[in-house]
């Protein structure tokens, strides 16, 4: 198996394809944009087709779009914001990167034979897909490049996604522009790091097993989404976490076993079986990267861990209680009992990796978001409805509240207080791609 990816990466169609993209690589970062864009383009256009994305009201009878539709100007944005959000935040470097780096060497058939860093080939998928970059371009701007098309590929999942679980466009722009501005995505999507591999497939798993409706859908879906949870799992063995939301939303909405099971089945043979043929354990890891480190950093007492634990969760999410107390608004409203079990599933998902992982982090408590950022979306129409539609308002300013520029400013508000707040918290963190961070604690010479 590893033979035939070293092999698969050095085929004849990689050097094409590098060949191609080098003469737009080697100038800089203007040509890295430029290439994430049309990157972006084919990703959106084969989303739309393949992946069920519901018509709107804007398309056209043959299901073509509109040249500019609602969907497209809004896409259009919040690529455009995402992006902005990940060329400040661009291809940091913490203590773990050197490893990637190393896992990153490892496909390309260079890397040394032992060492501490063979633990991060259990999360191999991101180093592979850089290991094609890293031919035409820096190892720190192979990664960022990567995740810069994975941070904005998500953007667009979380979009449909949340527009999907609430059929408001409002919200689904808000949600996903939250999500671009989250403290862990600016700390971490676009690092030299696999966080955004993970999040990008523990959302895509999430809108693909409602979309489909896996709990009763057919065999084929069933095995396509297992097969999803699979590579997401070797993306970021925290994608366990939308295994176990289809998991337990299967058995809550249809009590299929067999679907459950093959849900189950094939992301664990797929993921063991890759550590068996790379010779490292998860087991192994759990004891040294989790119980080893959280017995040597966090020694806390029980309720310590639970009052970290919450700050945790409040930090993943802007620092403050504005987004979380827009989710509790926003589930409160909500009355479908389908909704609610989708939402609670993810929570019972999320919540079990949080758990079981010894460490608490905040790129562990982030994963809550498939269901926080598109409930703040709701929460915000709420205090919106709250607001502008009260009997008070109404008798004073009587067509205001129907106004969609008001409604379009008054989320670009709450966007832009957002945004404001998480990029002054990690006002030290910026990242350019001619000045990027670099962890004081790496050295140089790791950098390669």
């Amino acid at each position: 198996m590893i033979s035939s990816l070293i092999l698969l990466r050095r085929a004849k169609i990689s050097k094409t394809a590098c060949t191609i993209v080098s003469a737009s690589l080697k100038q800089g970062s203007t040509e890295i944009f430029v290439v994430t864009f049309l990157t972006l383009r084919w990703f959106a256009k084969a989303f739309r087709k393949h992946m069920c994305v519901p018509k709107t009201p804007w398309s056209e009878p043959d299901g073509g779009d509109m040249r500019f539709s609602a969907d497209k100007l809004m896409l259009t944005g919040l690529l455009l914001f995402a992006i902005a959000e990940a060329l400040t935040h661009y291809g940091q470097v913490y203590p773990d990167s050197p490893g990637y780096f190393m896992a990153t060497h490892f496909f390309q058939g260079r890397a040394p034979t032992t060492g501490s860093w063979q633990f991060r080939l259990l999360r191999p998928l991101v180093p592979f897909l850089a290991s094609f970059a890293n031919d035409v371009i820096n190892i720190r701007a192979s990664f960022a490049f990567v995740n810069m098309i994975l941070w904005c590929a998500s953007v667009v999942v979380m979009f449909y996604f949340t527009k999907l679980l609430t059929n408001d466009d409002y919200a689904a722009l808000f949600s996903s522009a939250l999500f671009a501005s989250a403290i862990p995505m600016l700390l971490f999507a676009d690092a030299a790091l696999t966080d955004m591999g993970g999040y990008f497939f523990i959302l895509l798993a999430v809108y693909l097993a409602v979309r489909w409706d896996i709990p009763r859908a057919s065999v084929r879906r069933v095995c396509l989404m297992a097969l999803v949870l699979a590579v997401g799992i070797l993306a970021r063995e925290s994608v366990a976490s939308a295994l176990l939301f289809v998991v337990v939303y299967t058995l809550w909405s249809s009590r299929s076993l067999s679907r459950a099971a093959v849900l189950f089945a094939i992301p664990l043979i797929v993921s063991l079986g890759w550590s068996h043929a790379i010779g490292v354990s998860y087991a192994a890891w759990y004891a040294q990267g989790g119980l080893s480190y959280a017995a040597a950093v966090q020694p806390l007492s029980p309720l310590r861990k639970v009052v970290r634990f919450l700050g945790s969760i409040q930090y993943s999410f802007g620092d403050t209680p504005f987004v979380l107390l827009l989710a509790i608004l926003g589930f409160l409203g909500i009355h479908d009992r389908n909704r609610i079990k989708i939402h609670v599933s993810i929570w019972v998902g999320a919540a079990a990796i949080i758990v079981a992982w010894p460490i608490i982090d905040t790129r562990f408590s982030f994963i809550l978001f498939p269901s926080v950022f598109p409930l703040a979306g709701l929460g915000l129409e709420e205090g919106y409805r709250i607001i502008f539609k009260s009997k008070l308002v109404e008798e004073i300013f009587p067509s205001l509240a129907d106004s969609p520029q008001l409604r379009y400013a008054f989320l670009l508000l709450a966007v832009g207080i957002y945004a404001a707040i998480t990029n002054a918290v990690l006002r030290g963190y910026v990242s350019l791609p001619w000045m990027p961070y670099t962890d004081p604690t790496v050295k140089p010479a790791d950098i390669t």
